[in-house]
């Protein structure tokens, strides 16, 4: 580990010096280790999608929003290897889609009885 990196903190160097061989990292100059750890701080910088995880005991939902910046055939192949409507995902569907209902059953209520109060009394 050089200097710099105790220095910043940085867990994205900190991970790509572990995947990186010990007889690598051995022969490479405390110049070119620096190069390396900007190079990987210049890169982790760039603007990283929304992740948001939400715990609910021992299950948990995560939700990646960002640009998508896969190509056409991989986006292909993906969707091809992990449909949406696949049986694993059916309780997330069904969850979602009851969610829905009743939010939407609130959002009406509460929208009716707001124009029952301003325009029927």
């Amino acid at each position: 580990m050089s200097e710099s990196q105790v220095s910043t903190g940085n867990q994205e160097i900190t991970w790509f010096w572990e995947e990186v061989e010990a007889d690598v990292r051995e022969t490479l100059t405390p110049q070119q280790r620096v190069a390396i750890e900007n190079a990987v701080k210049n890169s982790s910088s760039h603007a990283q999608p929304a992740d948001v995880r939400l715990y609910l005991g021992k299950y948990f939902v995560r939700i990646i929003a960002g640009k998508e910046r896969r190509n056409k055939k991989r986006l292909k192949q993906d969707l091809k290897d992990n449909p949406v409507f696949a049986r694993k995902n059916t309780p997330v569907i069904v969850f979602y889609w009851i969610v829905m209902f009743l939010a939407t059953l609130y959002i009406l209520g509460a929208t009716s009885k707001v124009i029952m109060h301003y325009y029927f009394m």
